[in-house]
């Protein structure tokens, strides 16, 4: 009997990550769909995972194309002209077997089709770049507005001395309650996510911290302390509660506008983090313990660890940290599709930026061999962080 419990709490969380990942794709695919329709652009496709087609339907004709090889393909409003062949065109909406992507086919995106308004290559610049950026655009209103639910309900934290542990670091160094750490190593720490990565980015080295206290800031050198896999100065954070959260008389509440002005700040930091990563790894400077890059397998470990801990202080609880793990992945998707690796979307608006510049479009041949390269070296890196994930898991 023990062991259906214990298959259930794996399976489940993996249920939920495919759940999340299938709404975060769906999310990205969404903006694609939105921005191709407002520019005129015909979607041939919109699929939710790849492979085999399991579920499909088609949807309603919003257009017909004329065929005649006298006069082009044209596209029609109506009735076509008398000895014109007409077609009807319907978007073609499925559901693939592998839930790992998906994917929004627009006519025109890597080949030219003359005199047809419908394709994507006869839009004009910007529509096409607004096209191409729908996608993460959608990722990033997403996570705001989910950040925003978050903060409304649970609230957040900041990098202002609650109370401190005797001998601490912090209390070593004279730190008091009620003091609030703006910067460390002269950067800005607007959320405590921020101050706690500069805290692990330190590597237990001595940091200049900025601190406010009375009005009036004051700088001081602390050495973090290590604990477990992380650093700390030795003090708790206060906690804000959220405008519909529940808390003991005296707490502070965070009004309407900093609900707004937190939410932004989270956006803005988890789509900078990324960079952060990468640059601090290029340059060889320290990273935080278990950072680095993983795929659907080790997200799907993380998100089983999360559950597992979190599920045993209720649903509602676990409910919450779900939909920020969606916030993070909307987040890291946009940013992600926005990198100028070839075959996705930002190596696509740089060709788009070039051919502004250059008012002439980069030869199709050549920018379709770009993209044909980097999709095969993007799925090879996929089967090497694959089977990284899976020994970590192991």
């Amino acid at each position: 009997m023990s062991v259906i419990p214990a298959f259930m709490s794996t399976a489940i969380p993996i249920l939920i990550f495919i759940l999340i990942l299938g709404i975060v794709v769906f999310i990205h695919e969404l903006g694609h769909f939105v921005m191709a329709r407002r520019a005129g652009v015909f979607v041939e496709e919109f699929a939710l995972g790849m492979g085999p087609k399991l579920l499909g339907f088609k949807g309603k004709p919003r257009k017909q194309r004329a065929a005649n090889p006298e006069e082009g393909n044209l596209i029609w409003h109506g009735t076509a002209p008398d000895g014109i062949t007409q077609e009807e065109e319907v978007t073609q909406f499925s559901l693939r077997l592998f839930p790992i992507g998906g994917f929004c086919k627009m006519r025109g995106t890597d080949e030219s089709i003359p005199d047809d308004p419908g394709a994507l290559s006869n839009k004009k610049v910007y529509q096409r770049a607004l096209v191409m950026a729908g996608g993460s655009l959608f990722n990033f209103i997403a996570a705001f507005i989910l950040f925003f639910v978050l903060v409304l309900l649970t609230g957040y934290s900041v990098a202002q001395v609650h109370s401190i542990t005797q001998n601490s670091p912090a209390y070593q160094a004279g730190l008091q309650p009620g003091d609030r750490i703006t910067h460390i190593d002269g950067r800005r720490v607007a959320l405590f996510e921020d101050f706690a990565m500069q805290l692990n980015f330190s590597g237990g080295q001595p940091i200049d911290v900025r601190f406010v206290r009375d009005g009036t800031a004051h700088n001081v050198a602390i050495t973090p302390v290590q604990y477990e896999n992380s650093f700390r100065l030795g003090f708790l954070a206060t906690r804000y509660v959220g405008l519909l959260g529940s808390a003991p008389e005296g707490t502070p509440r965070v009004g309407f506008w900093g609900t707004l002005t937190t939410s932004a700040e989270m956006i803005l930091f988890n789509m900078r983090m990324p960079f952060t990563m990468l640059a601090r790894f290029v340059t060889g400077r320290t990273l935080p313990d278990g950072a680095g890059v993983m795929g659907p397998i080790g997200l799907a470990g993380e998100v089983t660890q999360v559950y597992q801990q979190v599920i045993q202080y209720g649903i509602l609880d676990t409910l919450l940290t779900m939909l920020f793990i969606t916030a993070l992945l909307n987040a890291a998707l946009g940013v992600m599709n926005l990198l100028p690796i070839p075959a996705m979307d930002g190596a696509r608006l740089v060709f788009l930026g070039i051919e502004g510049i250059r008012r002439k479009p980069v030869s199709p041949e050549r920018e379709g061999m770009v993209h044909m390269v980097g999709f095969f070296v993007l799925i090879l890196l996929a089967v090497f962080i694959a089977y990284r994930d899976i020994v970590r898991l192991l």
